[in-house]
């Protein structure tokens, strides 16, 4: 569940093309998730999500879920928060929020910009999707309440309702932009293309 797109940044004669990473967060104890209920809102309504810190900081411009929905009002939120355990959403700054109308064939990505959020060592963060009235299918890994990192993402956990007290986490997830330079001189698994400047 990794795809790749590319930025661009010109350094004087050079320009640099390095990719862009879609990060899907994957519990390692359940690495391949199941629909587990459908017809059925499941809780969507007071909002579903998950919360992490990161361990460098990292910047991120689109946010998704993995959902079936008919024709329906999908309201989201981004959140800077002050603890990853219980009601996270308790003295929550909120960064972005928004909405889309969502109309998938079937399960599909829905992914929302958010502009350019840079995510800070040592802040902590929460995203979360709303809609009313039922989903036609509802996706779920079953982490059993154990938080995981993935990547720069530490302590990821599911919410509902703002509350990570819950056994399964949805399919969430982030879009990271890549930093140049850091890509240039640590080869993080980056498409550089260099080209000069006629």
């Amino acid at each position: 569940m990794r795809s790749l797109t590319a930025a661009f940044v010109t350094f004087g004669s050079l320009t640099i093309c390095a990719s862009a990473a879609v990060t899907a967060f994957i519990p390692p104890n359940d690495p391949v998730g199941a629909v587990l209920i459908t017809n059925r809102n499941d809780l969507w309504g007071l909002g579903r999500g998950v919360v992490f810190s990161v361990s460098s900081n990292t910047t991120v411009d689109s946010i998704g879920v993995f959902q079936d929905l008919t024709a329906k009002n999908l309201a989201f939120e981004f959140s800077e928060v002050t603890t990853l355990i219980g009601k996270v959403t308790s003295g929550q700054t909120i960064l972005v929020s928004g909405s889309v109308l969502a109309a998938t064939s079937g399960l599909e990505w829905i992914d929302v910009s958010i502009g350019s959020i840079l995510l800070e060592v040592g802040k902590n963060y929460h995203f979360e999707f709303t809609f009313t009235g039922n989903s036609n299918q509802n996706f779920y890994y079953n982490n059993q309440d154990v938080p995981f990192t993935q990547g720069v993402f530490t302590n990821i956990e599911g919410t509902a309702g703002g509350n990570t007290n819950n056994f399964v986490i949805g399919a969430f997830r982030v879009n990271v932009v890549p930093e140049p330079t850091s890509a240039l001189l640590l080869g993080l698994g980056s498409v550089l293309c260099l080209r000069r400047r006629r």
